[in-house]
Formats: structure tokens, C-alpha cells, sequence
């Protein structure tokens, strides 16, 4: 029997309803936290102490060892190199390019990605199909920056490349010590799930990833060493948000919103975190079910309770997510996402 860490108890928090012309049709819960500078939680909803697996929002956190190592200075990695090492990348011409130097620089090579190959995000935003093998290409996939990192760190240590992924490796353990200490969090001695990428994946209450986050963001750590590295990540993700990310992203269109302010990172199946640097908060958000249609909405309600946006002046790049319309394949408006929930202070 399937061990499971901690047991399911979360419980129902309905936020979104869906309609369809003016029926309801679907609904999804939502968990919510907010922390402070301390890593308080001064706002939730549903659950925010509930345990779900991180996916690609820790991607960040995951980069740390690199630079802690040494390696990203032995490589001499720029920020736009280490961006998308953070980034779920949509697999473009120039993202493809960034991530070959990565491999280049560390004297890794292509076929040492062990991410795999899928029609990159970009070409699915675009609706756009491979016809040069685009979907056979793995530096195209969306983690093959994090990949190229995770080779880098593997090369500089003196591991194989062909066990830079392996959960018992010293590559993957630094990783997960790193996400462990940064969010403050102990996780477990086992590896607890295998991301879509095939790269170990580790599970953390909501309140810890907005903790890490509000960290990031607001560039602290537990020493100078960890204060630089997040800076440089910070830095990175900052100047190059197409690296992170790509265009009609909910991760692109939240930067450009905020530039020079935000930090954020989407999960597969609804998870993403964020942080401000001026008001020293993070935030983390999980649909329950998974639907990636209902993050950008509940994200962008819940900035509007923060007083963050101004629903009287909203950002361009985030108004397509204010009562979100749902268009059929004919891009006739056949419903919307209506947000409907609370948030509670703590």
C-alpha cells in the first residue's frame, strides 16, 4: 500500500465558481497563506498549514547549492543563465540558446538531460505544432534550465552525469537540504515524489513556501554566504522574467506588473508562490484539484484584498484575470472564473 506523508485530511474551501452563460457548472477549493517578515501567517484561507508537493514553485530554492558550491562562479554563470535555471521556461528559440550555454559552459552536454522532451509551452500558449522536432528536443522542455544547473552542481562535486538525478545522489541531497533550510521545514530523510521532469520533488506546508518566498524576496538569509546567493537569485529573476517564465504566462504578467518588486514561481497542478520585497510578505496558493485556470484569478483577488492592486488601476498585463472569461475553440465567450472568497486574518 501506497505510504502517504503526511495522511490527506484537507478539507473543502470552496473559492471559484465557473459558469456557463449564467449557470454555475464547476467549483474549486482553494488553500491560501500569507506570512509577514517573521513568517507569521497574518492571512489565510482553507488550510494554510496543509502539505502539498511543491512541483516547479521551488525551483529558486532549488538553484541554491549551485551558487553556495561555488560552481555558478567556477562556470561563471550570468543572472540570465542562472534565470533559467529557475524558470519553467516556454521553450523558445532564445530559451533553447540560454540553456545550451549552460550545458556548454559546465562542459556538460544535451544528451546528458534527463528531463525529457514535450511540445514546448510556448507552441501550446501559441497553439502552434512542432514541424522542426521541437517536441523531441529536451533543452526545449520546460525544466531544462533547472536540469542544466542541477548538471553543473553534479560536474563541480565530482558526480557522474548520468546520477545527477538519482534521490540518494550528493547532488539531490544538497538540493533538498537547501529547500528544507531555507523554508524551515524538516523534511524527512526519504524522497517523497518524482516531478513531472523526472527530478525529485519534496512536499511543504503552504505557510513554509510563502515563508520562502517572503526570504527571497525580501533577500534574507542565515548568513552573508546565503544572503548573496539569494540576492543573486533574486537578481536574476528580476532582470529576466522571460527566463522564468515566457509570454501570456501568470509568472511573466506578475513581474511585469511589479518590476523590480516580485518574485514569484508557478507549480504544475496550481501551486505558486510569491514575494514582495518592499512590504516584506509571502504568499502561497494551491488549488486543490489541480486547475491551473482557476491560480491566475485567485492570485490576482487576492492582491486586490491586500491593497496591492488597485481595482481602479490595474495593471495591463494582469486584467485578463479580473472575472476571466472562458472562450470555446470558435474564441466565442461561452462562461467566466468568479472568485469568491475571503481572506481571513489570522
Amino acid at each position: 500500500m501506497l505510504r502517504r506523508w503526511p495522511p490527506d485530511n484537507i478539507m473543502p474551501a470552496p473559492a471559484v465558481k465557473i459558469y456557463r452563460g449564467s449557470q454555475l457548472e464547476a467549483s474549486h477549493d482553494v488553500s491560501i497563506a500569507i506570512v509577514d517578515s517573521q513568517g507569521v501567517l497574518t492571512h489565510c484561507y482553507g488550510d494554510p498549514t496543509a502539505v502539498y508537493m511543491t512541483r516547479s514553485a521551488i525551483k529558486p530554492f532549488q538553484l541554491m547549492p549551485l551558487i553556495l558550491s561555488g560552481a555558478a562562479d567556477e562556470y561563471k554563470f550570468t543572472l540570465k543563465q542562472l534565470a533559467v535555471m529557475c524558470g519553467s521556461h516556454s521553450g523558445t528559440d532564445e530559451h533553447k540558446v540560454v540553456v545550451e550555454s549552460n550545458l556548454k559552459a559546465a562542459g556538460n552536454k544535451t544528451e546528458y538531460l534527463q528531463c525529457g522532451c514535450h511540445r514546448p509551452l510556448g507552441m501550446v500558449e501559441q497553439e502552434l505544432y512542432p514541424l522542426k522536432g521541437e517536441d523531441k528536443d529536451p533543452t526545449r522542455h520546460n525544466c531544462s534550465g533547472k536540469h542544466s544547473g542541477f548538471l553543473a552542481l553534479a560536474k563541480f562535486i565530482g558526480e557522474k552525469p548520468e546520477d545527477y538525478l538519482k534521490a540518494g545522489s550528493q547532488t539531490q541531497r544538497l538540493v533538498k537540504d537547501a529547500v528544507a533550510s531555507f523554508c524551515e521545514y524538516p523534511l524527512p530523510e526519504e524522497f517523497y515524489g518524482t516531478d513531472g521532469c523526472s527530478a525529485p520533488n519534496f512536499p511543504l506546508p503552504l505557510k513554509n513556501l510563502a515563508f520562502g518566498f517572503m526570504k527571497l524576496a525580501g533577500e534574507i538569509g542565515k548568513d552573508d554566504a546565503e544572503i548573496k546567493a539569494v540576492r543573486r537569485i533574486k537578481q536574476a529573476m528580476i532582470h529576466y522574467p522571460f527566463m522564468v517564465s515566457g509570454e501570456n504566462r501568470l509568472d511573466f504578467d506578475l513581474m511585469r506588473a511589479f518590476p523590480d518588486k516580485i518574485i514569484c514561481k508557478i507549480g504544475a497542478e496550481a501551486v505558486e508562490g510569491i514575494g514582495f520585497a518592499d512590504e516584506k510578505i509571502g504568499i502561497a496558493v494551491k488549488i486543490h484539484d489541480g486547475a491551473n485556470r482557476a491560480l491566475g484569478p485567485v492570485v490576482f483577488e487576492i492582491l486586490i484584498q491586500l491593497g496591492l492592486i488597485n481595482s481602479k488601476n490595474i495593471p495591463e498585463s494582469l486584467c485578463q484575470y479580473t472575472r476571466a472569461k472562458i472562450r470555446n475553440v470558435r474564441n466565442i465567450i461561452t462562461g467566466e472564473i468568479v472568485c469568491d472568497f475571503i481572506l481571513k486574518k489570522c
